[in-house]
């Protein structure tokens, strides 16, 4: 949250405000950044014949923009253009989606196309098959709009009402869509309809208690407190209870520098949330507990820590599982934990990566258990392939197979198996990601580097275990002898590992070509039953233009 406070009020009060440079008059602020990256995968399918080779071309550009008032407030607004449209004019023409062209050689004028995991439309294909299930064209949106919001300044604090970020920053369960990876790229913006107040309470304590106090307008120091009321669905208006709601208290304390057990602290940060969640339809009552540490120590070590507990009931993702099994929904206990945790040492132009990585899993899907998998925001990436792409992709065809066996179901009110799709979010896996850094070059104009990391990565809760299979094919009070990974082999105890590099040039600060690559030697949880996967491998062309 971006507040800091500022004397410019006529009674002298202290004021919350947005921006750093506290301005003096009317100021319109225009960001933009366009991205276009190559990717080439061989394969996708790592025990199949039907997804070998992948390669596609996709683009986005993504514009901010805020509107200042002195004194009164600011309007906020971020929106995509082109999110993940392919190059070039796409389809069938006459059919969903249409090229523009009917001709290929005549084409002239590119279409709005991306891809996803479909049925080819073929004869003889088995819908309840999930190898029947490959890349597929469809029509993309031209624009999408992240965040549209207001900020009212209010004597004691900032007031913010609209569609905002759900996290400021890569926080664990949500993300706002900023680039932090150290690999990879940020693709989702993660966004609530939200009423939230904000204030610095260190800075109005001290007002009230301290005579002729100066403030502190800076953002780097002190303690902030906001709280949120978040609809995140209504549905309709007439029925109140098909509507989830959501509301938190969140507390941060920063200091910019401080000299703490003989150390030097730079840009210490200390946060604790507390969140609740119901919805009465669903019987749903759950609490969130994030907490983020995150600091630099004499200049030579950077540390960061966050921590998710999920606690509560619902009997929501009942609904659709338990149709999946004919059997009858129940309310569910939600037990779930995430962490991430990573310490970077700088030697010179070296910096030394220790990553780790915690999700908890389910070892068992069937309704009549407790919900213990936590899922990493979709932008928080663990490593380039294995994770973003392979098991995405396998995820994605099992829960197409889940929702071909649900067509039927006319009474549903929840369809939960989506979630199932992973759509590159870590989860049930623990990870450990160590890294190198170099920097071959780091002058004012040009940054040119090479980082390398490996990762090993395996499953929390009873390996990795297809959900929707699994479910459809449980006999009896056990679910052990059951369970499949995607490939219908066994769930295995090893992901695999992964090896990943990526160069980089940065030119003025607004210019960025990147290429990253990386290889996977897949472990007994991406085997088939014949115990067979390949080991594929993954490159990227990048180029990232921001101002």
């Amino acid at each position: 949250m971006t507040i800091f406070w500022s004397t410019d009020a006529p009674e002298a009060h202290a004021q919350a405000w947005i921006s750093v440079d506290q301005p003096t008059s009317e100021k319109i602020e225009v960001k933009a950044q366009y991205r276009a990256r190559t990717i080439y995968i061989d394969p996708l399918d790592l025990s199949g014949e039907t997804v070998r080779d992948m390669s596609w071309t996709e683009q986005r550009l993504r514009l901010d923009a805020k509107f200042t008032q002195p004194g009164v407030g600011a309007f906020v607004f971020q929106a995509d253009a082109l999110d993940g449209v392919l190059f070039g004019d796409n389809g069938k023409f006459g059919q969903d989606p249409s090229s523009n062209a009917g001709v290929s050689l005549t084409s002239r004028l590119p279409n709005l196309t991306r891809w996803e995991i479909g049925l080819p439309g073929e004869e003889g294909e088995n819908p309840l098959d999930p190898d029947s299930y490959v890349p597929v064209l469809r029509s993309a949106d031209l624009f999408q709009i992240n965040f549209a919001y207001a900020d009212i300044l209010l004597p004691i604090g900032i007031l913010r009402i609209g569609r905002q970020p759900f996290n400021y920053g890569p926080g664990l369960a949500a993300h706002d869509g900023n680039r932090f990876n150290r690999f990879g790229v940020s693709q989702y913006s993660d966004s609530a309809d939200r009423v939230l107040f904000g204030t610095k309470i260190d800075e109005a304590v001290k007002m009230f208690t301290q005579d002729n106090h100066t403030l502190d307008p800076s953002l780097d120091n002190g303690v902030i407190l906001a709280a949120f009321y978040d609809l995140l669905k209504q549905d309709l208006p007439q029925v109140a209870g098909d509507d989830l709601r959501q509301v938190g208290v969140a507390v941060q304390a920063k200091a910019a520098e401080a000299d703490w057990f003989g150390f030097d602290w730079t840009n210490f940060i200390a946060s604790a949330n507390v969140v609740h969640l119901w919805n009465e339809g669903f019987n749903t009552r759950a609490f969130g507990f994030p907490l983020l540490l995150s600091t630099t120590i004499n200049d030579r070590v950077y540390l960061r820590a966050q921590y998710v507990h999920t606690r509560g009931s619902t009997r929501e993702v009942s609904e659709g599982f338990a149709a999946l099994q004919g059997t009858e929904p129940q309310q569910q206990e939600v037990i779930a934990n995430g962490f991430q945790g990573i310490a970077d040492v700088y030697i010179g132009p070296v910096t030394l990566t220790l990553e780790f990585d915690y999700a908890s899993g389910d070892s068992d899907p069937r309704s009549s258990n407790a919900i213990t998998t936590f899922n990493f925001a979709r932008d928080l990436n663990v490593g380039l392939l294995l994770f973003e792409h392979v098991i995405a992709f396998e995820s994605a065809r099992s829960v197409a197979v889940g929702i071909e066996n649900l067509a039927s179901e006319e009474d549903l009110k929840s369809f939960p198996i989506t979630e199932a799709s992973t759509q590159g979010r870590f989860t049930n896996a623990i990870a450990i990601f160590p890294q190198v850094k170099v920097d071959i070059m780091k002058e004012e104009q040009n940054e040119v580097w090479v980082r390398a990391g490996g990762l090993f990565a395996w499953p929390e809760a009873g390996g990795l275990i297809d959900p929707i299979i699994t479910t459809l094919q449980a006999d009896g009070d056990r679910i052990d002898d059951d369970a499949v990974n995607f490939h219908g082999g066994a769930p295995g105890d090893y992901y695999g590992t992964e090896v990943d590099i990526q160069l980089g040039w940065k030119f003025k600060k607004h210019f960025e070509w990147l290429i990253e690559g990386a290889i996977l030697f897949p472990g007994n949880s991406l085997q088939d039953e014949n115990g067979d996967a390949v080991a594929p491998f993954f490159l990227e062309n990048r180029f990232v233009l921001s101002f």
